[in-house]
């Protein structure tokens, strides 16, 4: 079977498995999906020839490689080419100690890398000739410029060289961690100058700045490299052997580096460290060379240890991060060239004498390939150690009930004897230690430890879970074990570090005497998370590195294996978008433009092609030209609450306010409710809208907007009474300006009208309040939303249409034992944001945002459309693009049985808010509590309480009879059917005997209060 490709695997062609390439985006990858994929690249992205023209421009728009292909980056070349995953090869995958893996996509259960095992292949200095003059050096595999040639022999490569015996062999790089006194920071830039040696043994230093690799690139440099600078940089340079010779030929061997300028972001200082202000930005030579400054060194490893711990040890030891063309020395090069001594097929290496390059060591190697073990930690404790293409990376979307083995997690309930001095303040009922995981079936092994102390500060004027961790003491996990659902836990991050994260030390051991910022004893890399809540973490930049067991409270996460501490995003790409080139307009054979096609764009010694010619290997360039600019300024200055708003007419053009009163400008209102023409985005940080028609389809065809049945509550209904106090919006101040108000009334003439609203939809306002809106959502059936309640605020702004409606999400948080914390969806955040282009609260394409001819009704369309969906997991940022592969079906059905369950607290949440007894409104339901009595609890309505217990009744049954694959809608896991049935417990609870008397007070008060439903009033100027 084809394996799947991901991001940086190491690959081949079929066709020669010499040729080696790095994947850079596959079409299941969805961080990697950024648009416009040529904008950062010198030269064109190259086409195979199975990949269609149509594919592939969209592609170099989007960035999404279709599905079947991948980008790849060829070595040999340094070039971008989109081919079919059927020309390659995997020969290596990879994988960092902290990574969560899985054997197969169709299996339930996960794994934490917990060690690597890469043997390496290198490839030593070799000669090469500029212009006659023989050099030493390592030149990447790219062709070279005009002037260079390899020798026609180099020395034999180096096999299985185990990467625990190199290091690499300049630093400091970028993203090395550094120590600057009490500071642990990143290197984001790296200014160096370069120790060049050149013919007749004379050595200068020079500026980087001013040199180019053979190949003409102006690439960092190694150890090794060949530079070519110019004769007065050369003559300007810093002499350290011989003089300035206008003879000598201005290119050399790189025989060390020497930075002049590290630029560095600092992360954390020392816990318990002086009060000082962080250091510079920029770090200069003195600094450099201080004993203040250190490079923090993850493969360090305590002297103690003698030999590699493999699958019966779990603790984890640190490789380099190997990648293709790595420049690395020995470790012990003594000890390596007796092992390597040419005795066995594993090659010779030979030694170059330092007395040879004046004192300066070459004995560097570039990585030429390597092969990858891996040993993991799996969720039922088991440890296996697998060959790295025979695992996937867990790619699955944060999944607040997950948990591995030595995690910390606590109940989901609180205990009700907390502190009265403290009444913002909770505790977790019990915390424990994970030790085993089912992951097929959601259930977890637990160590209750009997003196935990949690406290969560929580904001109560807001049901959002704004809840902040204040005391996390965990102390040891000496209780009884117990099997406990997923759903009844929470492994929060704030609690939690796993393998491979730098922690700061509170405490430090060993009664060493010597201050604890000169031992460098405050900061550590977690090597081990034991199951009895201890931490084993390694010292790795003390001067005697040692692992210590440590105490949860005593260490504090700095920086995350999983990079959840770096706030990086893409950049929206506006300004690098621009036309593609038309592809009819093509050069002639030698790859020069034709008279008028270049449009002023100057080519410097470089030949583009334009078409799409087949070369040899069956690639073709993309035939584009380079793209434009297109940027529109939508952004807006301070405008005041009087500001005027602005109408177009359907050609885009301004109109006046007195044609718009006039009449002339025709509202959306005449075609509602046709589809919304936009499309929901995700996430905030989504770039690529999803493809609704693989999932829900247009969302105003989905859900046709049906008139009325004849005892429904109305749909749209105007309210007399005073604005509630629960009302997100209340103390937004109204507006006055006439043009706003008249729109404001032309929202309410479109949402009025009948049938406008879809079923399911229920939206009020107040008389005193046109501009707030209140709308109640049925979640439509067939998706984990059926039948539940979900209740949005609105309010219209000042400004508005110019400004897009303001929107609030009440995310309401279950009852205790009941499952389920989180998000209900990606686009409905627990503390009330609703993302969305119609509201701006995501960045969409241009035709999908908010315009001034966008309704209200588009975005309550929209919402229940393309939100409320059958499968929410692929509204997440990008995963559209992951419907219909098989590695998505149980994230899927695993996002839709948690939402399930959230759904139906949302049921118990409302119903016990509003009563039986068909008086109570309740808090946030205020407005459209008459309407959650009806749906639920009319004899005359749709019964949805009882057809919610049937509902969940039945999926119980399905569950537990067994047999049948989880889709998180009509089967669930054991884990989910636990807390399941007390919901079906609590919702029995909250039905009553349907009375007669009761249905027709509720149908009394329906019927009166439908009279608001006449054209509206126009208010007074």
């Amino acid at each position: 079977m084809e394996r799947p490709l991901h991001v940086e695997d190491i690959v081949s062609r079929k066709s020669d498995a010499t040729v080696l390439a790095v994947v850079e985006r596959t079409h299941a990858d969805v961080d990697t999906h950024e648009p416009n994929p040529k904008r950062h690249e010198p030269g064109p992205i190259k086409r195979h020839a199975d990949v269609p023209v149509a594919p592939f421009r969209r592609f170099l728009s989007d960035g999404v490689p279709p599905r079947g292909t991948v980008l790849v980056r060829w070595q040999t070349t340094d070039h971008l080419q989109l081919l079919p995953t059927s020309k390659l090869i995997l020969l290596d995958r990879s994988l960092l100690i902290g990574d969560v893996v899985r054997k197969d996509a169709r299996l339930a259960m996960s794994g934490v890398v917990i060690n690597t095992f890469t043997k390496c292949v290198l490839r030593p200095m070799g000669d090469i000739t500029y212009k006659g003059q023989t050099l030493k050096g390592l030149p990447p595999p790219v062709p070279l410029g005009p002037d260079f040639r390899r020798s026609a022999v180099q020395p034999p490569v180096i096999r299985h060289v185990p990467a625990s015996e190199l290091t690499e062999a300049d630093s400091p790089r970028e993203e090395d961690l550094v120590i600057y006194k009490e500071w642990i920071g990143r290197v984001d830039a790296v200014h160096p100058n370069l120790i060049l040696k050149l013919a007749g043994n004379c050595v200068v230093e020079v500026d980087e700045e001013h040199c180019e690799q053979p190949t003409g690139d102006v690439e960092p440099f190694a150890v090794g490299d060949v530079a070519v600078t110019k004769k007065g940089h050369l003559r300007n340079g810093r002499w350290i052997f011989g003089r300035y010779d206008p003879n000598t030929l201005p290119v050399g061997t790189v025989v060390e580096i020497r930075p002049h300028l590290v630029e560095v972001t600092w992360l954390q200082q020392r816990l318990g460290g002086a009060l000082t202000n962080e250091p510079p930005a920029v770090l200069e030579r003195d600094e450099l060379q201080s004993e203040s400054f250190h490079i923090y060194d993850r493969t360090r490893r305590p002297t103690q240890t003698v030999t590699e711990p493999r699958a019966t040890n779990t603790v984890s030891n640190s490789e380099i991060d190997v990648r293709l063309g790595l420049r690395v020395r020995f470790k012990d090069l003594a000890g390596a060239c007796v092992k390597y001594d040419g005795s066995t097929p594993n090659g010779k290496i030979t030694r170059i004498d330092r007395s040879a390059n004046l004192g300066y060591d070459l004995n560097v190697f570039d990585i030429e390939r390597f092969d990858t073990d891996i040993t993991v930690q799996w969720q039922d404790l088991s440890i296996t150690t697998e060959h790295s293409i025979d695992l996937i990376p867990d790619s699955s979307i944060e999944d607040e009930h997950a948990a591995w083995p030595g995690e910390i997690a606590h109940t989901l309930d609180y205990r009700d004897n907390h502190d009265a001095s403290m009444p913002n303040v909770e505790d977790p009922k019990k915390v424990g230690v994970i030790q085993s995981v089912n992951a097929a079936e959601r259930m977890a092994h637990i160590r209750w430890a009997p003196d935990a102390v949690v406290h969560y500060a929580v904001n109560g004027e807001t049901e959002g879970p704004t809840k902040l961790l204040l005391t996390g003491v965990v102390g040891l996990a000496s209780g009884e074990v117990e099997e406990v659902s997923l759903y009844e836990l929470e492994a929060p991050a704030a609690l939690n570090v796993r393998r491979g994260d730098i922690v700061l030390v509170y405490s430090n051991s060993g009664g060493a005497n010597e201050p604890a910022t000169q031992l460098r004893e405050w900061l550590g890399e977690v090597v081990d998370t034991p199951l009895d809540g201890t931490l084993t973490v390694r010292l790795g930049a003390a001067t005697e590195v040692r692992d210590v067991q440590l105490r949860r409270e005593e260490v504090m996460a700095a920086i995350r294996s999983d990079g959840t501490d770096d706030l990086d995003s893409w950049d929206d790409g506006e300004d690098d978008e621009g036309d593609e080139a038309d592809e009819d307009e093509v050069d002639s054979e030698d790859g020069d433009f034709a008279a008028g096609v270049a449009h002023g764009i100057a080519l410097r010694n470089r030949q583009i092609r334009f078409g799409d010619e087949v070369d040899g290997d069956g690639e073709t360039e993309g035939g584009f030209s380079d793209w434009r600019s297109e940027h529109d300024d939508d952004s807006m200055s301070d405008v005041s609450e009087e500001a005027q708003a602005r109408y177009e007419d359907e050609n885009g053009q301004t109109l006046d306010e007195e044609d718009v009163e006039d009449g002339d400008w025709e509202s959306a209102d005449e075609e509602m409710p046709d589809a919304p023409a936009q499309i929901t985005p995700p996430t905030s940080t989504s770039v690529t809208p999803p493809d609704t028609s693989k999932q829900t389809g247009d969302a105003a065809n989905d859900h046709p907007a049906e008139a009325p049945t004849a005892n429904e509550p109305p749909r749209y209904l105007i309210l007399e009474d005073a604005v509630p106090a629960t009302h997100h919006y209340v103390d937004s101040t109204p507006s006055s300006n006439l043009t706003h108000m008249k729109r404001v009334q032309k929202e309410h003439g479109i949402l009025q009208k009948p049938a406008a609203l879809p079923s399911g939809v229920y939206v009020r306002t107040w008389e005193s309040r046109l501009d707030l809106l209140r709308v109640l959502f049925i979640g439509p059936a067939e998706t984990p939303y059926a039948q539940a309640p979900f209740v949005m605020d609105f309010h219209l702004p000042p400004i508005f249409p110019t400004e897009p409606p303001h929107a609030f999400f009440y995310s309401w948080p279950g009852e205790a034992g009941l499952g389920g914390v989180g998000r209900v969806n990606p686009n409905l955040y627990e503390d009330g944001k609703i993302c969305l282009s119609l509201l701006g609260t995501w960045e969409g394409s241009k035709n999908e945002g908010w315009s001034s001819r966008s309704t209200i009704l588009q975005v309550v369309v929209s919402l229940l459309g393309l939100v409320l969906v059958k499968e929410p997991y692929f509204n997440e940022a990008g995963y559209e693009t992951l419907a219909g592969l098989e590695s998505s079906r149980r994230p899927s059905a695993l996002y839709n049985e948690r939402t399930f369950l959230r759904a139906r607290t949302f049921v118990i949440t409302a119903l016990a808010r509003v009563g039986k007894d068909g008086v109570a409104t309740g808090r946030d339901l205020e407005g459209v509590g008459d309407v959650v009595r009806w749906e639920y609890y009319a004899e005359g309505g749709p019964r949805g309480l009882e057809n919610v217990i049937k509902d969940v009744e039945g999926v119980l049954e399905r569950s537990e009879k067994g047999g049948e694959e989880v889709d998180g809608l009509t089967v669930m896991s054991k884990g989910a059917c636990i807390p399941l049935r007390r919901v079906l417990v609590r919702l029995k609870e909250l039905s009553p005997v349907v009375v007669t008397e009761i249905s027709t007070l509720l149908h009394r008060q329906l019927v009166t209060s439908s009279t608001p439903t006449a054209p509206l009033t126009p208010l007074a100027r």
